[in-house]
């Protein structure tokens, strides 16, 4: 190792408010009525029963009137959209919980089921270089008010 090499991983900077305007634009530019929505980033719950497997994060967009979540997969690396966006309302709530390790799941009287988590302050991968922390601790601490809410109407 060379005197250049340090054996501490990278620590995260700050995303900043510029961190959270990306996002803002890969769910701006898939929803329509972008406006109307508060936005959080989640990731998905592994694929397997104990929530191993691969990761899909999620812009969340959610508003109280009308009642109503929108739910974009993201790519992290290079922040773009990585599916299509899901709509959950009262017409179509199938079912709507919250897991007693804090995640979140909602289904869609078609069979979509999301079951996502959220962190106050999540640390990204989204390119080359250090992760970036997004500072979302405020949204979160909305977006639990309204999910409890969101959950008591299903």
């Amino acid at each position: 190792m060379t005197p250049e090499q340090h054996d501490e991983p990278t620590r995260p900077l700050e995303g900043g408010q510029e961190l959270k305007d990306a996002f803002r634009l890969v769910f701006d530019g898939q929803i329509p009525n972008y406006g109307d929505y508060n936005l959080v980033v989640a990731s998905s719950r592994g694929g397997g029963a104990d929530g191993s497997g691969p990761r899909t994060a999620f812009v969340v967009g959610y508003r109280w009137k009308p009642a109503e979540l929108m739910i974009a997969p993201t790519h992290l690396a290079g922040i773009t959209g990585a599916g299509v966006p899901a709509e959950v309302n009262m017409t179509n709530l199938a079912h709507a919980l919250q897991w007693e390790d804090g995640s979140y799941e909602v289904g869609t009287n078609v069979g979509r089921i999301f079951r996502f988590s959220l962190e106050p302050e999540p640390v990204l991968a989204v390119g080359p270089g250090a992760p970036l922390r997004l500072a979302q601790s405020d949204d979160v601490v909305d977006f639990s008010a309204f999910m409890e809410a969101f959950i008591a109407r299903a």
